[in-house]
Formats: structure tokens, C-alpha cells, sequence
């Protein structure tokens, strides 16, 4: 993994978000209502807006079928854009009555979700710009949500009252539900938990593989099973401080997962090699159908690469230009770093 470019010049302040369009347009969402977008082919600022409103642009996405289209989550509100004129917003949904922290379109790009600090999603109905239904399931901030990319109506989602809970958003119903604090060590030290607790801050999901990034600097990672049913396929350790992003890379396979944390280490690992020593495993247990969880054996050592990218990190995103596979960071600084995974070998290897 090395240093690729640097994106500078757009921001003030931190920058809070990421995403990168399949043609090669990086978005960027930062404090006090800055977007800015970048060229990726050619590192450098396309087009910039400030003042969008006192809130922070909390996350970003795009359109893979018209990438030209991008969603922006401006405090209470999800605005779009046509990334090629981001003067005015050409549409604005006001659904949620909380902070967003992430919005995410499904594979059909029918519908786009946004989960809120009251702990709701709202699912919009994208083509005919209505809500279709709101999820209330999470106590606490809804950090993270996705929708599942092999299930019509499924969806997971993360938040700090350290829960996982997997929905068929069609009709609001909550099928499986996973607390965090069943995975943590009843040997480890009880300050651990209290000053770290198993936090939910970011879900990511590719295929039938989902895995989450906790605030007590591990990874748990889970399978899918069937049509309401999930299970547990190991534990990541690897970050020393809460693990802020997971990130599964568009142009690796499946088993490829990209983690950071508070820390400010960047890894990536190879989740084929956990799942065959979890399937190994003397220890296993699967997710039972009223939730109760049983642990996986803890790894070290499928970390395929490490770095230290050296300040606490908001956002990952990815995307492959020129053949080149590009990791984008955003952290505490005004600045994106761009990193190279190498080239894209069109078997999608690490």
C-alpha cells in the first residue's frame, strides 16, 4: 500500500466523508456544509461549494447507474446534486428528525436509506421521491447502515447501542438481532468494556458477507444465511483504538475487507482465510434464531497489509482508474489521501 495523491485545497476544516463515482469522480463532505469534488485521473478540485448550511455533510454517495447523481447528507436533510453543476441542489428530502450519518442507495437504486442520531431509518423511495417506510429498532444513534446486495428487501445496520440488527425494510420488520457485548471476553478487564464498549460505528457489506467495526478496536464479521438468519465467522483484531470505518474495496473480491480506526492504521484483510479457520474451528457456534451468539475464534493473521496513515480516520472509500486500485481516506484533516492497492488484475485479488 502506497501514497498515491493528495487532495487539498477544497476543505476548511475536517473532512467527515467519501465516495467515489464510477467515473471517477471523488466526492467530499466536510464541517460547516462543504462539498467539494475532485478529479481522480488528474488529482485536483472540479468544482467546490461552501455554506450548503451550518450543518456538516456527514456522508455521501453516487449513482452507479447515473453517476452524475450524488446524495449528500446535509444535517437533517439529503439533498441531490447533478455532480456536474453542485451550485444548487436539484431535489431535497427532509424525512429524518435527527443528525444523518450515512445514506446508501440499494443495488436497483430504488430506494435510498438515511440513519439518523434518534436511532430511525428512513427508507425513500428514490424514483418517486417519497418516504416508503421508517425502521425503529436501534435505542441509541443509528451510526451505519446497507442494504443487502443478494436480498430484495434486506438490510443491516449498526449503532451505539451496540446492536446489528438485520431487516426486511418492505415491512419495517426486525429479523435477527445481535448485541455486540455477547462477542466480548468474559476474561478481559472490566474497565476495557466501560471506557470501550462494543460501540457499533460502521457496517459494510458485499455479497453475503457483512462485517463491523466497533468502538472496542475489534471486527466482527457474520454471514448470511437463508432469508432472516445470519452467523458469526470471526473476530478481527488488529487496530488498538475504536475501528471508525470498515470498508469492503468495488473493485476486490469479496473477501477483501479494508479497516481504520482511531488509531490511524489502515489494514486489509483477507476474510477467505477466516473463514476457513473459523470453519476449523473446534469452538464454532452459530446465531440462533433469538439472537443469542457464541464466538469465533480471534485472528491476527490474515492481515495481508497494514500502514500507518498516522491521524484518526473519518471515511474510507475506493475506486479503480487507469487500471490503478485507489483507497481514499479521509481524516481530521483538511486533506483526502489517495493510496494504491496495485493494479487491477481482473481477478479482483488483494
Amino acid at each position: 500500500m502506497t501514497q498515491e495523491a493528495r487532495f487539498a485545497g477544497g476543505h476548511q476544516d475536517s473532512v467527515l466523508c467519501l465516495a467515489c463515482s464510477v467515473d471517477g469522480v471523488l466526492a467530499s463532505g466536510g464541517e460547516s456544509g462543504e462539498l467539494c469534488l475532485w478529479s481522480v485521473e488528474k488529482p485536483g478540485l472540479l468544482r467546490q461549494v461552501s455554506g450548503l448550511s451550518d450543518a456538516d455533510v456527514t456522508s455521501v454517495c453516487f449513482s452507479v447507474k447515473q453517476p452524475h447523481v450524488l446524495c449528500a447528507a446535509v444535517g437533517e436533510s439529503v439533498l441531490l446534486f447533478d455532480s456536474r453543476d453542485v451550485s444548487e441542489p436539484v431535489h431535497q428530502f427532509k424525512f429524518n428528525s435527527e443528525e444523518i450519518n450515512q445514506v446508501t442507495l440499494n443495488e436497483k437504486e430504488n430506494f435510498l436509506a438515511a440513519c439518523d442520531d434518534s436511532g430511525e431509518i428512513k427508507i425513500i423511495d428514490f424514483e418517486g421521491r417519497k418516504l416508503f417506510k421508517t425502521l425503529r429498532g436501534h435505542e441509541n444513534i443509528c451510526s451505519s447502515a446497507k442494504f443487502c446486495p443478494k436480498k430484495t428487501w434486506g438490510m443491516v445496520s449498526g449503532g451505539l447501542d451496540q446492536n446489528v440488527i438485520l431487516w426486511d425494510f418492505s415491512r419495517g420488520k426486525k429479523l435477527k438481532i445481535c448485541n455486540m457485548q455477547d462477542f466480548v471476553s468474559e476474561d478481559g478487564p472490566v474497565s476495557a468494556y466501560m471506557f470501550n464498549p462494543p460501540l457499533v460505528h460502521s457496517v459494510d457489506i458485499s455479497g453475503q458477507t457483512f462485517a463491523c467495526g466497533l468502538g472496542n478496536s475489534v471486527i466482527q464479521t457474520f454471514r448470511l444465511e437463508g432469508k432472516k438468519s445470519f452467523r458469526h465467522t470471526g473476530t478481527l483484531e488488529g487496530h488498538s483504538q475504536g475501528v471508525s470505518q470498515v470498508h469492503f474495496p468495488q473493485f476486490q473480491a469479496e473477501d477483501a475487507l479494508v479497516s481504520a480506526g482511531n488509531d490511524g492504521k489502515i489494514i486489509v484483510w483477507d476474510l477467505a482465510s477466516n473463514l476457513e479457520s473459523h470453519a476449523a474451528s473446534s469452538s464454532k457456534k452459530t446465531v440462533e434464531d433469538e439472537g443469542a451468539v457464541g464466538s469465533a475464534e480471534s485472528v491476527k493473521s490474515h492481515i495481508v497489509q497494514s500502514i500507518d496513515h498516522g491521524s484518526k480516520i473519518n471515511w474510507l472509500a475506493s475506486g479503480c482508474v487507469q487500471e490503478k486500485r485507489l483507497l481514499f481516506v479521509a481524516d481530521v484533516s483538511p486533506v483526502v489521501t489517495a493510496y494504491s492497492l496495485g493494479e487491477d488484475d481482473g481477478k479482483g485479488n488483494v
